[in-house]
């Protein structure tokens, strides 16, 4: 009788301690699960600065981006190698600064502000730091790749080269006054203008700058690869640019807009490859 008096007792002590957790947590919301403390991965030693086959700086920390996110988590030897730089190219006026932005493939969708990337956007983030530091911004260029590393390990490239050293390529300008966006705002081999979140973002900007500076006017260029003749390309690249303006138009923009086309003639990468012609189909908005 003892025992099964026990095993009474004990079994009503463990209902009554659930019922308390049962009332306290799933009713009145009241337990706080404990903070999941999450641990980055250390970051590599192994950021350079590069000049043509030459690596002038090494050894430094990967800069490190949460996913989604364009401003990086600095830390004090990133801080150094972004100052050891701009000290280079104060002593050397000739040399301007590419930088590469890289962003993962579940990435692909994530914007930021007027950017159709998140590699464009760390690139942009660095940018600023550096011209925070006394660099022009007109010696900076800034390209985007996307990575397979799903960790993000190595998300920038930094590399030197001539500033008025001719090129086979032109490059593609990302600043607010000269902004650039690829064919992913056109249906393949169309004209039709349909803008995506970044450039929205952007036209909106523009509008209310442009109310700002009524003695401001815009000049849109279109651009194309060489798929097709140069002719062609010449055609599609002003159609395009045409269909960018009447788009602007229509946001309420009341500023002088005057289009152009340099079709397949200024290209910013190779034609040799699906990812290259992608680059080259563009449209180019400069505020004048």
């Amino acid at each position: 009788m003892r025992f099964l008096a026990f095993l009474l007792f004990a079994a009503f002590v463990l209902f009554a301690i659930f019922a308390r957790w049962f009332f306290i947590c799933d009713i009145l919301n009241l337990c706080e699960e404990p903070p999941v403390e999450v641990v980055a991965p250390p970051r590599l030693q192994n950021l350079q600065l590069t000049e043509n086959d030459s690596v002038l700086l090494s050894g430094y920390d990967q800069f490190a981006f949460a996913t989604g996110v364009d401003q990086p988590d600095l830390n004090a030897n990133n801080e150094q190698f972004l100052d050891t730089i701009a000290q280079m190219m104060a002593a050397d006026s000739t040399k301007s600064l590419e930088i590469t932005g890289r962003y993962t493939l579940q990435e692909k969708d994530v914007m930021a502000g007027f950017y159709e990337n998140m590699g464009l956007a760390r690139a942009a983030t660095i940018r600023d730091l550096m011209t925070a530091r006394g660099v022009a911004e007109d010696r900076i260029s800034l390209k985007h790749a996307t990575t397979a590393d799903s960790l993000l390990q190595e998300p920038l490239l930094f590399a030197f080269m001539q500033k008025d050293l001719p090129s086979e390529y032109a490059t593609a300008s990302y600043s607010f006054t000269n902004m650039t966006y690829s064919d992913a705002n056109f249906p393949s081999n169309s004209a039709i203008f349909e803008p995506g979140e970044a450039f929205r973002n952007y036209a909106d900007s523009v509008k209310v700058y442009m109310e700002l500076h009524p003695e401001k006017s815009i000049r849109i260029v279109g651009h194309t690869d060489n798929v097709d003749t140069e002719k062609y390309n010449l055609k599609l690249g002003m159609r395009r640019a045409e269909s960018a303006k009447e788009y602007l138009e229509n946001l309420g923009i009341t500023a002088v807009i005057k289009t152009e086309s340099k079709g397949e003639t200024e290209h910013v990468a190779s034609n040799d490859t699906p990812e290259g012609r992608q680059e080259n189909r563009r449209v180019n908005f400069i505020i004048e």
